[in-house]
């Protein structure tokens, strides 16, 4: 199962997942989180995936595809750095910093942005 908690503040999409991002869930994900992101308006997204406790090949490709979301409009990926060990290994192992930056916490991302 996986749920997803949105915010949207000052020109930045927060993201919490919890659960698993995997085959089954991606479109639970894509129905919240890409559907909202291709509505507009959102140019950076913050990733808090801290009780996200699975992701596969295919949750990971969708966050792939947000980053290109954010990519059209000169926007950035953020993924908070407090991730269960799983986690943070397959997405270092896919090398998901190539495509986003990771952060200590959601407000970093005020720092990291110019609004």
């Amino acid at each position: 199962m996986l749920k997803t908690i949105l915010e949207f503040r000052k020109g930045i999409l927060f993201v919490r997942l919890k659960g698993e991002l995997t085959k089954k869930t991606s479109v639970i994900f894509e129905k919240t989180v890409l559907v909202k992101m291709k509505q507009g308006g959102i140019y950076h997204i913050v990733y808090n995936l801290e009780d996200l406790n699975k992701i596969d090949r295919y949750g990971y490709n969708r966050i792939l595809y947000s980053y290109e979301l954010c990519k059209k409009h000169s926007g950035e990926v953020f993924i908070c750095s407090n991730l269960n060990e799983e986690v943070a290994s397959y997405l270092t192992k896919h090398r998901i910093l190539k495509y986003a930056k990771f952060l200590k916490n959601e407000l970093d991302a005020f720092k990291e942005v110019l609004i």
